[in-house]
């Protein structure tokens, strides 16, 4: 049986690919640096 909670929802496994698509498939580890670029580069502009 599968546990629901588990189960990554259409929105997440998106995000899932983007990560992907923007490290060009490789694997690397989350940074305090790479975070911080994700975080500013996904947070609203302010005008």
């Amino acid at each position: 049986m599968i546990d629901q909670k588990n189960e990554l929802t259409p929105n997440e496994r998106a995000w899932l690919r983007f990560l992907r698509d923007i490290s060009n498939d490789r694997d690397p580890m989350p940074t305090l640096r790479r975070v911080q670029l994700l975080r500013r580069v996904c947070a609203p502009r302010r005008t």
